[in-house]
């Protein structure tokens, strides 16, 4: 897989690639701020086809751990220091009924059918929804970069058990997490 991008000039940063059918503007809406949020370049690969490999037809879920290791494979990616994968399909692992996303050292995939009002059987919210995604980004990507969950509920950081946990932390980063972040650059 070619990870072209449409701008050039810096090698490092953080690559952002759809993985199956996403829609685009999903990375307009986010790519911006995870600049500010991480300091770091942010750009947009070419997409990677659907991710057959990782669908558990029993749980009727795909298996985000299969996903990164697909992520993690990928010719190109050592031009970048960091990947996110987005994902349109529900995600777990094998301890939990679901997951929003996951992250390794260097790779993490959210996924997008859990933020949406719809899958709660809610009318649609747009700006909630851009919310959500840019939080799931930016805790797992916060990940990526050795950053641990979290006790403080209003930190990015903290674990999402449920919806309503992501939406009361949202994606900003407790003084002490950003002073992490902030120490690893």
């Amino acid at each position: 897989m070619d990870f072209s991008v449409s701008e050039r000039g810096h090698e490092m940063g953080i690559l952002l690639v759809a993985v199956g059918n996403v829609d685009r503007k999903m990375f307009d809406l986010i790519k911006d701020e995870l600049k500010k949020i991480f300091n770091r370049p942010v750009w947009v690969g070419e997409g990677l086809s659907e991710p057959d490999y990782a669908f558990n037809p029993k749980r009727r879920q795909y298996l985000s751990t299969a996903i990164l290791k697909s992520l993690l494979d990928q010719k190109g990616r050592t031009l970048y220091e960091k990947m996110l994968g987005i994902v349109d399909h529900d995600l777990y692992v094998p301890e939990l009924s679901f997951v929003f996303g996951e992250a390794g050292r260097k790779v993490a995939v959210i996924s997008l059918a859990r933020l949406r009002q719809e899958f709660y059987h809610l009318p649609p919210d747009h700006d909630l929804f851009q919310r959500r995604v840019f939080t799931e980004a930016v805790h797992e990507l916060g990940h990526t970069y050795g950053l641990r969950h979290c006790e403080n509920p209003r930190c990015v950081m903290f674990f999402s058990n449920h919806i309503k946990d992501t939406d009361r932390k949202g994606p900003d980063l407790c003084p002490k997490c950003k002073l992490q972040l902030s120490q690893k650059e």
